[in-house]
């Protein structure tokens, strides 16, 4: 007994059923990805390349590779003159420069 009216519950909620149909402007949205051109690689790249996150964070990486680059050109100045330097003053502390004319280069020009 309990069944037929489990079956009769079951058979009674389909009463209400109606036709699907679709949403508005269904068939206007299938046609226009049917016919929608398919995006080539150098597309995607610029599409990708124009956002503006990806723009800024380049820009940023641009920025900091030459203040990278200006930091270390400054400080490989500084050693290259700190060095010239210290040659300069060792150069003056130990003047191993000899102006002594010798009887042969007297006699060389004789000849």
């Amino acid at each position: 007994m309990e069944n037929k009216k489990e079956i009769e519950n079951i058979i009674n909620s389909l009463e209400g059923v109606q036709k699907a149909s679709p949403g508005n402007f269904f068939f206007t949205r299938v046609q226009a990805r049917l016919q929608k051109e398919e995006i080539s690689f150098w597309g995607r790249i610029a599409y990708f390349i124009t956002k503006p996150a990806v723009a800024l964070a380049t820009l940023c990486i641009i920025c900091l590779l030459n203040a990278a680059a200006l930091y270390y050109q400054h400080t490989s100045a500084l050693t290259t003159i700190m060095a010239d330097q210290v040659e300069q003053s060792t150069a003056d502390d130990y003047n191993t420069t000899v102006a002594v004319n010798s009887y042969y280069d007297e006699n060389t020009e004789a000849r």
